[in-house]
């Protein structure tokens, strides 16, 4: 998922420089629109690009708010709400085969992940970009290369929908992520990695540990799991 995000993000960035041909004054509603469009065919929920500002010259791309709602059947307000998203680039490396960003930082990010039964709508869209992702290519693929990538001011809500009024939903706040030289390569283990420990530490933050015979935290509370001591193999449960 985070790989194709980098491609669609290296893509836009792409697009808009072919819009300066088209109508300068026009420039930000059209790269709007193509980038919904784009989105949007990737994923397969509708998206909303609000408050988009091309800056070529300046090497500057900022986005006020990126909206995916969600797939059709679910009832909380979007899937992934991204504001005040700033890309710093340098206008001469877009036509290279490794495209070479600067900076991306999102200032605010909403997750709002919904459990239905048997349904759940970020792992329905994750399941359509993966039907999508097309096989790598052995030719010169476009490399897109992030030297410093930050995510701040996450929240994440995690709602249960079960039979008639029962269900659950817990709001869950995320400490900021800063990963640098991230690649349309290897974005998807960095921010995989980065993402589960930061909501691991978030859900932990809720449940008292006085009573726990472990302690959990740092900046890896998974590694801090007694798996050695567990008394079965954890690999002869899963299938």
């Amino acid at each position: 998922m985070a790989k194709r995000a980098l491609k669609i993000l290296g893509g836009g960035v792409a697009i808009a420089v072919l819009a300066l041909g088209i109508g300068w004054l026009s420039r930000n509603g059209i790269i709007e629109s193509a980038l919904e469009g784009a989105i949007k065919d990737t994923t397969g929920v509708s998206t909303d690009v609000e408050g988009l500002n091309f800056q070529p010259f300046a090497g500057d791309l900022t986005i006020k708010a990126i909206t995916l709602k969600n797939p059709e059947g679910f009832s909380t307000p979007h899937l992934i709400k991204v504001q005040n998203l700033d890309l710093d680039f340098q206008l001469s490396n877009l036509w290279q085969d490794q495209v070479d960003i600067e900076s991306l930082t999102v200032n605010g990010l909403d997750l709002k992940v919904e459990q239905q039964i048997p349904d759940n709508n970020l792992v329905k869209v994750v399941d359509t970009l993966q039907e999508k992702e097309q096989p790598e290519s052995s030719g010169n693929e476009k490399v897109v290369k992030i030297g410093r990538l930050s995510i701040r001011n996450i929240k994440a809500s995690i709602k249960v929908s079960a039979i008639g009024d029962f269900g659950i939903e817990e709001d869950l706040d995320i400490s900021d992520i800063e990963l640098t030289d991230v690649t349309s390569k290897n974005a998807e283990g960095k921010l995989s990695v980065a993402i589960a420990n930061a909501v691991t530490t978030a859900l932990l933050e809720k449940i008292p540990q006085d009573g726990f015979p472990i302690k959990l935290d740092g900046d890896n509370p998974l590694k801090d799991l007694p798996i050695d001591d567990i008394p079965f193999d954890i690999e002869d449960l899963i299938p």
